[in-house]
């Protein structure tokens, strides 16, 4: 049995007026500290139905601890909001989802934020979420990530009470995106899409996603790097990351994921940055298990940047977008690399995606493919 999940998915330049047609009473607006001096919080209290209250949670950092993250978690009790709105990529948004869960929940704690917990949530608020980048999907996931302070390590949560009740996708959100941002986040959308596709739970459904994601990011990203104002463009690309957004939630993640989470927590390298630094290696890794589908993609990617394997044409895009190709492009020192290995490959071994990557690989594999990236680029 399969069940593919999504919110009510609202797209669209004007796609922010629909919030005054919700029964909104008092909205906690989750976001962090590079939107909080914006207009984009303002805009958005702006669009709340007349006479609703809101307060804003502006402090968010890049990837935060629990302690963080929880940080006002007894200011939102005292507002009692019956509405959350994350607002912002994916730091903001996981924020929004565990908060969420502990407002509704208070007598459990995030690791209880399982799919195997009926948890009963929506007794008292319900979720929405605007993304500002365009490569997180995580408006249309049940995931959220956890960083683990003092231990170089994420966790992985996932419930579906947690997939947002909305998605609102307006590209003007996304024209003033730093070109890192644009850059890494567009990465991270494209890995989503392929490890979708290759996940040993796919679906037809989350096939139909992924597909669609990788025609329109990859037909897009590069030309947005360089006409990073272009709204069609970008609309395009925000679109892409949202279906690859819910490729991956209804079919999971794989090894990218696994040794991505892994080098970001220990390097503090961007999410997107991390994912790409091994995207192409493990596609090569994996294909002789799925080489059917892999060439399916590769069929996808546009003429210009398609190699004869889905590998090639991936690093040709990452490249042609600036994105960083081995250790020492990303300002790793080989040393402590190679000092940090063992516990690299620890923890990409603890990752879900161990479980759902299309072929099974042990300690040393993971140890090969660690090595193997931070020596790119490849041939």
């Amino acid at each position: 049995m399969w069940y593919f999940r999504s919110p009510e998915i609202v797209f669209g330049e004007d796609s922010l007026s629909f919030l005054s047609s919700l029964e909104i009473k008092r909205a906690a607006i989750v976001t962090d500290r590079n939107l909080a001096h914006t207009d984009l919080p303002l805009r958005v209290k702006g669009a709340l139905p007349e006479g609703a209250e809101s307060m804003v949670l502006g402090d968010i950092s890049e990837e935060p601890p629990l302690s963080e993250m929880t940080t006002h978690l007894e200011g939102i009790k005292e507002f009692a909001p019956d509405w959350f709105v994350a607002l912002g990529g994916g730091s903001a948004m996981d924020t929004a989802k565990i908060l969420f869960f502990l407002y509704e929940r208070p007598d459990l704690t995030v690791y209880d934020l399982t799919p195997l917990i009926k948890l009963g949530l929506r007794k008292k608020s319900r979720l929405l979420a605007i993304p500002t980048t365009s490569g997180t999907g995580s408006e249309c996931t049940w995931a959220a990530v956890l960083s683990i302070q003092g231990e170089n390590r994420k966790h992985e949560l996932a419930s579906p009470e947690i997939l947002p009740d909305y998605a609102l996708l307006d590209p003007s959100f996304v024209l003033g995106l730093p070109m890192e941002q644009t850059r890494n986040t567009g990465s991270d959308a494209i890995a989503h899409a392929v490890e979708a596709y290759g996940s040993t739970w796919r679906n037809p459904y989350s096939d139909a996603m992924a597909e669609k994601a990788l025609e329109l990011i990859t037909g897009s990203i590069v030309e947005v790097t360089k006409d990073p104002g272009n709204m069609e463009l970008r609309n395009q690309v925000h679109i892409g990351a949202s279906m690859a957004g819910l490729a991956f939630s209804n079919s999971q993640i794989g090894l990218v994921h696994a040794l991505g989470h892994a080098l970001g927590a220990r390097f503090k390298l961007p999410h997107g940055e991390a994912v790409a630094f091994f995207l192409p290696h493990v596609v090569r890794f994996n294909y002789d298990a799925c080489p059917g589908r892999y060439d399916r993609l590769n069929a996808i990617i546009p003429g210009r940047y398609r190699e004869a394997s889905l590998a090639g044409s991936l690093e040709n895009i990452l490249a042609s977008i600036g994105q960083v190709r081995g250790g020492n492009d990303a300002g790793i020192d080989e040393k402590t690399y190679v000092s940090s290995l063992d516990g690299l490959v620890e923890r990409a071994a603890e990752s879900t995606g161990m479980v759902t990557n299309p072929k099974d690989s042990n300690s040393t594999d993971l140890r090969n493919l660690f090595i193997e990236a931070y020596e790119a680029p490849p041939p």
